[in-house]
């Protein structure tokens, strides 16, 4: 095979593999692991169920590499580069959860993938790849932290992993629960200006029960 040929199915591949992770995707967050199949998995990517298995092996397989996939690429999105710069604590938290929105905003998939998860009973989480997609998304998230109370803009009692775990759960809140809650309350939770005041309400909440007097107003 030529280097041009060799490179033209590389591409073919990875592509390939791109279609059944998306369609994968859509499927497990809509199904759930349960529901999905590998049968309706490969006719939503357009190709043989022999292809899914011999790209991602079995059906937990490839539900793991989806879900882990979403973690590492949560990860990827968390840089924060801003924040180092963040005058107030309710300004760095506005930063983080601007980010962590904007991500479930654009892979809806997200939210309902660890929905499901958790109605499992993390049964199908793989706990060693889990840790080392989400891993580097969550140390970012510790080491700005730990640095706002280093500067003396958190207060030093507080559990910096504790406020990692509220902000990520408020988020995946939001968006698992907002098409029942927007029913129920008439607020259009899916609009960016309603997630934009939830973010700067989600962050001035935080900030009065984590800031230092110095953290409220510096």
């Amino acid at each position: 095979m030529t280097t041009k040929g060799a490179r033209t199915q590389t591409r073919n591949k990875e592509e390939t593999q791109r279609r059944i992770s998306e369609a994968a995707a859509a499927e497990f967050s809509h199904l759930g692991y349960s529901g999905a199949t590998l049968d309706r998995i490969s006719e939503r990517a357009g190709c043989s169920k022999a292809l899914v298995i011999r790209y991602f092996g079995t059906k937990q397989d490839l539900y793991r590499t989806v879900l882990n996939t979403k973690y590492a690429e949560l990860s990827q999105r968390e840089t924060f580069h801003a924040l180092s710069e963040a005058e107030t604590v309710s300004e760095l938290l506005r930063g983080i959860l601007s980010d962590l929105f904007a991500f479930n905003r654009e892979h809806p998939a997200f939210a309902r993938l660890v929905s499901w998860e958790n109605l499992n009973g993390a049964e199908h989480l793989d706990p060693a790849t889990a840790k080392a997609a989400r891993g580097p998304g969550w140390a970012r998230l510790r080491s700005i932290l730990e640095d706002a109370q280093e500067k003396g803009m958190v207060r030093g009692d507080v559990d910096v992993g504790r406020i990692v775990y509220v902000l990520q759960a408020l988020t995946v809140v939001y968006f698992s629960n907002r098409h029942t809650m927007k029913i129920l309350t008439g607020i259009p939770f899916e609009s960016p200006e309603t997630m934009s005041s939830f973010v700067g309400f989600y962050s001035q909440l935080l900030a009065r029960g984590i800031a230092t007097d110095e953290g409220k107003c510096a």
